[in-house]
């Protein structure tokens, strides 16, 4: 994914796990800056991932535009 500028990373909470059509997986989550919070969703290849918990980065002019950070 191009990225314009800094990226600032944080925890993000996983609130939903949705398997979609063709097998892959659609992430939806949560996480807080600067007091706000902000909801986001991630379609990825199915995977396990063993906590609620991920990174994410996000454009600090813009914190809209996020993406987890997966291993």
């Amino acid at each position: 994914m191009a990225c314009s500028g800094p990226q600032k990373k944080t925890i993000a909470h996983i609130t939903q796990r949705r398997l979609q059509n063709g097998g892959n997986l659609m992430v939806s989550y949560q996480f807080h800056d600067g007091g706000q919070l902000f909801l986001d969703s991630m379609e990825v290849q199915n995977k396990i991932f063993p906590h609620d918990s991920v990174w994410v980065a996000f454009s600090p002019e813009n914190p809209q535009n996020s993406h987890l950070l997966l291993p």
